[in-house]
């Protein structure tokens, strides 16, 4: 019987060309699960989870990206690259996690959730266990992992966001886009939801518009849903996004010296330099919560 933990962990080091000592994190420590979301679609946040990514990646972190967006996922379309499998091939034999799992630049992988997310409340309680076991393996090497969700406050949506210990609700400065972030806010205090919540404010024109949009979005949720919501910074509009994404390059390796780019790598320090005192449970811990969720 193959140890397909120790598979894994030789896969990353061919493709990080390191030594395993520096791939297997320090005392066993789990990765950061964080959920990426929005109120309504057409906010960026697609674009905006992989090219906080790559800003990790360049932070020497190792990053995977799941999509679940059901139906409409195109993290791979973001990143010019694709796999053939999805997480409910986990189940069929001969298929293992490093099959499912797509290598992206600089070093980040991606692997598509597909339906099979949305599908893992059918299944038996044998198959929960062995796809629970395979996704656990990431936490023996992955640091962060961004879980990039559909748009909306449906249940399927939801399920992600409440089983993350951190999110990051993606909104502009467009009115409907910050109704649509509060009520994402407001449906995740009806769930119950106990991750931490932190905002990133898109296509703005100025610093000054985001900081305005994100000292309201926090007023408000404080005041009228007792949530404390971190800004994690602004994202200029940048036309040279459109034309990264024509071009099937993520921004930050198309045009890495745009303001735009730089704006999403402070975003990635940031992110870093947070810490919520909170115990990070892992995507072990992502998956329970999830399937207590689902069934």
């Amino acid at each position: 019987m193959w140890d397909q933990a120790e598979k894994l962990r030789k896969m990353v080091e061919s493709v990080q060309g390191k030594h395993q000592s520096a791939v297997i994190k320090a005392n066993n420590m789990k990765a950061r699960v964080i959920t990426v979301t929005s109120g309504k679609g057409g906010v960026g946040k697609t674009n905006f989870t992989v090219n906080l990514a790559l800003a990790l990646a360049k932070l020497e972190k190792k990053v995977v990206i799941i999509d679940a967006d059901l139906g409409m996922g195109n993290v791979d379309v973001v990143l010019g690259c694709s796999g053939p499998y999805n997480i409910l091939h986990l189940l069929e034999g001969g298929f293992s996690l490093q099959d499912i799992i797509t290598d992206g630049p600089l070093g980040i992988k991606f692997m598509s959730g597909g339906s099979g997310l949305h599908q893992l409340s059918n299944l038996s309680n044998v198959q929960l266990v062995h796809i629970t076991k395979q996704i656990s393996l990431l936490d023996d090497w992955a640091e962060i992992i961004l879980i990039d969700t559909g748009a909306g406050i449906n249940q399927s949506v939801m399920n992600f966001v409440i089983a993350a210990d951190e999110v990051i609700i993606v909104t502009t400065p467009e009115p409907t886009a910050i109704t649509d972030a509060y009520a994402m806010m407001k449906t995740f205090v009806h769930h119950k939801g106990t991750g931490m919540l932190k905002l990133v404010v898109n296509r703005v024109i100025d610093v000054n518009e985001g900081t305005v949009v994100a000292h309201k979005l926090s007023k408000v949720a404080f005041k009228f849903l007792g949530l404390s919501l971190t800004s994690l910074g602004t994202v200029y509009e940048d036309k040279n996004l459109i034309r990264a994404v024509k071009r099937q390059i993520p921004l930050l390796l198309a045009f890495p010296d745009t303001i735009s780019a730089r704006c999403i790598e402070q975003i990635a320090n940031r992110l870093l330099s947070i810490e919520d005192g909170k115990k990070v449970g892992g995507i072990k811990g992502f998956f329970d919560n999830l399937l207590g969720l689902m069934r």
